[in-house]
C-alpha cells in the first residue's frame, strides 16, 4: 500500500491541476475557426478589455482561429491567417461562414447589325442636308451682324448731323437775336433824335416868323 501511495498522491495533483484549469476564466478552447459577423467590422486588440490598444480592424467574413476564450469577459483571443493575434469581442463573431459572393450578372451587349449601302447612303445625304443648313444659318448670322452694325454706324452718322444742325440753329437764332437788337437800337436812336431835333427847328422856324 505505501509502494501505491506516490502513484496515488501524484494521480490526485493531476486530477487537482485538471479541475483547476477546467474552472479557470481562460480555458483552453478547441481550435476552432470562427468569423467576424457581417453585421459590422471588428477590432482585433492587444488585450481583453475595451481598453486595449485596437491593432486592426477586421472586416466582416474575416476567418479566425480562436485560440483562447474568456466567457466572463466575453472576449477570445484569435489568431489571423497571417500569424497576428489578438483579441476580439465573442458578440462580434459568428460561426457561420460568409455566403461566397454571386457573380453580377454582365450584360451582354448586341452589336448593331451591319447597315446596306442604301442605309449608309440615307445618312451621308441627311448629313450633308443638315451641313448646309448650318452654313446657310452661320451666313445668315453673320449678314445680319453686318446689317446691324451698318445701322448703328448710320445711327452714330445722322446724331452727328443732328448735333450740327442744332448747333447752326442756335448760332443762327443768336444772329437773328443779335440782328434784331441792333435794328432796335438803331429805330430808338432815331426815335430819340426826332424827338430831340423836331422840337428845335419848331422853335427856330416860329423865330423866324415872328423876326418878319
Amino acid at each position: 500500500m505505501r509502494h501505491y501511495l506516490p502513484n496515488i498522491m501524484a494521480l490526485l495533483r493531476l486530477l487537482t491541476l485538471c479541475l483547476l484549469l477546467n474552472l479557470s476564466p481562460i480555458a483552453q478552447a478547441v481550435a476552432e475557426t470562427l468569423y467576424v459577423a457581417p453585421n459590422g467590422a471588428a477590432e482585433l486588440r492587444s488585450g481583453l478589455a475595451a481598453k486595449g490598444r485596437i491593432m486592426q480592424s477586421l472586416l466582416p467574413g474575416t476567418p479566425l482561429k480562436v485560440l483562447k476564450t474568456d466567457a466572463r469577459r466575453g472576449y477570445a483571443k484569435v489568431q489571423l491567417d497571417s500569424g497576428q493575434t489578438g483579441w476580439v469581442s465573442l458578440k462580434l463573431l459568428t460561426d457561420a461562414a460568409p455566403r461566397p459572393a454571386q457573380p453580377t450578372p454582365t450584360t451582354v451587349i448586341q452589336e448593331a447589325p451591319p447597315k446596306s449601302a442604301q442605309e449608309l447612303q440615307a445618312e451621308v445625304s441627311h448629313l450633308q442636308t443638315e451641313l448646309i443648313a448650318i452654313r446657310q444659318a452661320s451666313s445668315n448670322i453673320l449678314r445680319i451682324q453686318a446689317e446691324r452694325d451698318q445701322l448703328q454706324e448710320s445711327v452714330i452718322a445722322l446724331r452727328k448731323e443732328l448735333e450740327s444742325a442744332l448747333r447752326d440753329k442756335s448760332a443762327l437764332n443768336d444772329d437773328q437775336k443779335q440782328s434784331w437788337f441792333v435794328i432796335g437800337s438803331l429805330v430808338l436812336f432815331v426815335g430819340i433824335l426826332v424827338g430831340v431835333i423836331l422840337p428845335r427847328l419848331s422853335v427856330r422856324r416860329r423865330n423866324q416868323w415872328g423876326s418878319f
